[in-house]
C-alpha cells in the first residue's frame, strides 16, 4: 500500500490544478466503471453464449481502461502523469491494443445479434467485417507509436471512422427490417456511430494532421521500428502541465467514460 501511495504522491507533486482535477475524475471513473461491470455480472440480464462472450470482452475493456485512467499517457509524445514502469508507453499500448480489439469484437457481435433478431442472415455475416477495420487500425497505431509519425495515427482514426460508418449502414438495414426494441436499438446505434464519426473527422484527424505538419516543419526525425520499440519501452516524459494534456483529454475522457459505458451496456442485449 505504501508503494501505491508513493506512486500517486509522485504524480501529484508539482501538477497544476487542471491536471489534478482531470486525473481525479479519471480515477473516479475507473472505480465507477468496475462497479458497473460487477453489477452487470451479478445482477444484469446476461443471457446465452452471446451474453457470456460480451461480458468477457467487456471485462477486458473495462479493466484496461481503468489501468489507463489511473496511469494516463499520450503515446507519441511519451507523456505520463506518473513516471513509473507501469506507465511504459509500450506496455500501455499493448494493453490498449488488446482492449480495443475486444471492443471491436463486441461491436461486431452486437450487429450479429441484432441481425439475428431481425432475421437477416447476410447482415450477420457482414457484421464480422466491422471489427476488421478496427483490427487493421491497430497496425497503423503501432506504426505511429514506434516511429513518432502522426500521419499513421490519423490513418488509424480514419479506419475507426470507416468501421463505425459501415456499422451504421448495417444498423440502418436492421432498423428498416425490424420493429420494437431491435429497431429502436439499431436507430440508437446509428445516431451514436454517426456522432462518433463526426467527432473523429472534426477533432481527432485534424489534431493528428496538425501534429504531423508541425513535426515536418520542425524537422522531426522518425524512428526505425526497432529503435522506436526501445524508446516506447523506456522513455517517459512526466508532466503535470495542463497545457500539455488538454488536447488529448478531449478524447481520453469520453473514451474512458462513454466508451466504457457502451461496452458494458452491450452486454445486456438479449441473445437471439
Amino acid at each position: 500500500m505504501s508503494s501505491i501511495r508513493n506512486i500517486f504522491s509522485i504524480g501529484l507533486a508539482g501538477a497544476d490544478a487542471g491536471v489534478l482535477s482531470w486525473w481525479r475524475a479519471l480515477r473516479a471513473l475507473a472505480v465507477l466503471n468496475i462497479c458497473l461491470w460487477l453489477a452487470v455480472l451479478y445482477f444484469g440480464p446476461v443471457s446465452g453464449a452471446h451474453g457470456g462472450l460480451q461480458l468477457a470482452l467487456s471485462g477486458v475493456y473495462v479493466l484496461v481502461c481503468a489501468y489507463r485512467s489511473i496511469l494516463p499517457r499520450v503515446d507519441l509524445e511519451r507523456l505520463v502523469v506518473v513516471d513509473t514502469r507501469l506507465s511504459s508507453i509500450f506496455l500501455g499500448r499493448t494493453a490498449a491494443t488488446v482492449a480495443e480489439i475486444c471492443f471491436a469484437l463486441q461491436l461486431g457481435l452486437l450487429v450479429h445479434q441484432l441481425g439475428a433478431h431481425a432475421g437477416l442472415p447476410w447482415v450477420q455475416t457482414a457484421a464480422w467485417t466491422v471489427p476488421v477495420f478496427m483490427v487493421v487500425a491497430q497496425g497503423f497505431c503501432w506504426h505511429s507509436v514506434l516511429t513518432l509519425n502522426h500521419i499513421t495515427q490519423a490513418c488509424e482514426s480514419l479506419l475507426w471512422a470507416a468501421g463505425f460508418s459501415w456499422m451504421a449502414a448495417l444498423l440502418a438495414i436492421i432498423a428498416l427490417d425490424s420493429n420494437g426494441w431491435v429497431s429502436a436499438l439499431a436507430i440508437f446505434g446509428i445516431l451514436g456511430s454517426t456522432a462518433f464519426v463526426a467527432y473523429v473527422l472534426s477533432v481527432d484527424v485534424p489534431m493528428y494532421w496538425r501534429r504531423y505538419r508541425h513535426g515536418r516543419s520542425s524537422g522531426l526525425v522518425y524512428m526505425p521500428l526497432n529503435q522506436g520499440a526501445r524508446d516506447a519501452w523506456n522513455r517517459r516524459v512526466p508532466t503535470g502541465n495542463w497545457a500539455a494534456w488538454k488536447a488529448d483529454a478531449l478524447w481520453l475522457t469520453p473514451y474512458f467514460s462513454f466508451g466504457v459505458w457502451i461496452s458494458i451496456a452491450i452486454v445486456c442485449v438479449p441473445s437471439a
